[in-house]
């Protein structure tokens, strides 16, 4: 990272949470990150996130930033069994009975076994096995004038590549009200003390996509809001990547303070069992989805779901995590 970059980045924070962009300001700033930096660990984003310019150390102690997140992951997750959260093809193998939607490895099937599959599902989601924040996916919908074989032909012949395809999720009614152009997930992290068999549900997120964009993710322009654990019920403003609050989604107008998240009990069921089945990756983020049918699914885990929309809006939760992690061993 160049020093121009880094001053740039800094300084793009600055403007954004606390509304100065003085040169004398940003020198305020900057030393007093360094501080934080020193005895909390926090990153840029952590500083202007959790408004430490705001905050006196006592109160920036609560939080998790990115030093303490570390020390989480390495406690928690075995670094060899991460991989079958990472590779979306592992992943739909181990947790096929989780998925609630059918799928496809494009590098064990031949292009008849494609052409089959696309002639079932008309609409469908091709995905790099490797892919985050919802990069390297791609809808498809086989109507007319479509192709299964020279589709194939594309994705087989880039380099390097590994692609899966799998069935579109139609999403129950009250939430697709909400944003109907994306899958609008519920993101509900869980930490799993494998001695005690105690799966701690540790917060819980709606995430949904804004204007027309078919992506929920919070960092590529989401929305996202806070489910209390207990009643499943939305108990904060939406609040997205650029520090703007929401009574209603701005798109659909619909509410969200109050929203009430249907079958929320079921929710919490399934990625408790869900955690258990993968005991040497104990801190996961589930992105779940309830199918308009009632049934849920699970779309991927997360063994490094971001710390800071666990807190944003919401308030530090350091002091919650390591009072678990103090029984825990290290994988």
């Amino acid at each position: 990272m160049s020093i121009k970059y880094f001053i740039k980045r800094f300084r793009e924070k600055q403007v954004v949470y606390t509304r100065h962009g003085s040169l004398l300001y940003t020198v305020c700033y900057f030393f007093d990150w360094i501080i934080s930096l020193i005895l909390q660990g926090a990153s840029i984003n952590d500083y202007f996130s959790y408004r430490f310019f705001e905050k006196r150390s006592n109160a920036r102690n609560e939080y998790i930033t990115l030093r303490r997140f570390h020390k989480l992951q390495r406690i928690a997750n075995s670094q060899s069994d991460i991989k079958v959260c990472r590779q979306k093809n592992l992943f739909n193998k181990e947790f096929g009975s989780f998925l609630g939607r059918e799928w496809i490895d494009l590098n064990d099937a031949d292009k008849e076994n494609f052409a089959s599959f696309c002639t079932k599902h008309k609409e469908f989601f091709v995905k790099e096995v490797e892919g985050f924040c919802g990069n390297a996916v791609q809808k498809y919908s086989a109507g007319e004038g479509f192709d299964a074989d020279r589709l194939h032909a594309e994705l087989m012949s880039v380099p390097g590549a590994h692609f899966i395809a799998e069935e579109c999720i139609r999403q129950h009614e009250e939430l697709r009200q909400l944003h109907p152009w994306s899958v609008n997930t519920i993101r509900i992290v869980t930490l799993y003390d494998e001695a005690k068999d105690k799966v701690h549900v540790m917060s819980a997120k709606l995430r949904m996509g804004s204007g027309q964009n078919k992506i929920d993710n919070f960092h590529c322009n989401g929305i996202c809001a806070n489910i209390d654990v207990e009643t499943g019920i939305i108990d904060s403003r939406g609040f997205d990547i650029n520090n703007h609050t929401y009574v209603s989604h701005p798109t659909t107008g619909v509410t969200i303070v109050g929203f009430r998240i249907p079958k929320w009990k079921e929710h919490i069921e399934c990625v408790e069992k869900a955690a258990r089945s993968i005991p040497k990756v104990r801190y996961i983020g589930w992105d779940v989805v309830l199918k308009d049918d009632g049934e849920l699914c699970i779309i991927e885990a997360n063994d490094n779901a971001d710390h800071d929309i666990q807190q944003l809006h919401h308030g530090g939760m350091w002091r919650e995590y390591k009072a678990i992690l103090k029984g825990m061993s290290r994988v």
